[in-house]
């Protein structure tokens, strides 16, 4: 993360952290929010970590609808055999695509990303606002609103990003926005607007919180 992207992260944890008691909290016991692919998928903590964006949208494809450790395996396997660059898994084939565990709809997904997406035309979204981008995103086929979301949060690094699409954080809204009660999707877009304009980082926190309420139940 750029120096000047580090002085504003800082300038916002405080923002928040004054504002909220509970992101105060948060910033105690999680330190300073990672915008980086690997809080994406906080059990991933050791091997290469995409920084282009086509590879970082390969990732989020492998990432959908799939856990954490799940989705790991099966992007490891694909790393192994494969650089994630469109000619590449092009020249792959979908048998060997399918050996390494991707499914039928997210071949079908990844083939299409490989021949409608530019990886230069990629570049030009850091560019653009978060709507363009989001709209960018949701019109690529296989790819909706929590794709945008991680690519906008993870990848272009943007602060005000609320992903309410994620289970994982919207149990951590519910237990402590909710009294763990279940939350429809318009509340929980209700309960972003505390944050704004830090959206992003208040979702990485509840996100560091879930992932520590599912450790502390596994140990």
């Amino acid at each position: 993360m750029e120096t000047k992207t580090e002085d504003r992260l800082v300038e916002a944890v405080a923002i928040l952290a004054q504002r909220s008691e509970l992101m105060h909290h948060f910033s105690s016991e999680f330190g300073m929010p990672r915008l980086y692919r690997d809080s994406f998928d906080p059990g991933r903590v050791e091997g290469p970590i995409e920084r282009d964006a086509f590879g970082f949208l390969v990732e989020t494809l492998v990432y959908q609808q799939l856990s954490g450790s799940s989705a790991r395996a099966i992007l490891a396997r694909l790393m192994e055999v494969v650089p994630l660059e469109p000619e590449a898994i092009v020249a792959l084939g979908a048998g060997k695509l399918r050996s390494v565990g991707l499914s039928g709809p997210k071949i079908r997904t990844l083939e299409r990303l490989c021949s409608n997406v530019d990886p230069a035309q990629l570049v030009e979204l850091e560019t653009l606002d978060d709507t363009a981008v989001r709209s960018f995103i949701v019109g690529l086929y296989g790819f909706g609103d929590w794709s945008a979301d991680m690519y906008l949060m993870f990848h272009l690094q943007r602060f005000d990003v609320w992903p309410v699409g994620d289970l994982a954080m919207r149990r951590s809204v519910e237990r402590h926005l909710a009294g763990g009660a279940s939350l429809s999707l318009p509340e929980v877009v209700r309960l972003g607007e505390l944050y704004r304009p830090f959206r992003s980082l208040a979702a990485w926190y509840f996100w560091a919180d879930d992932h520590a309420q599912v450790r502390q139940k596994l140990s």
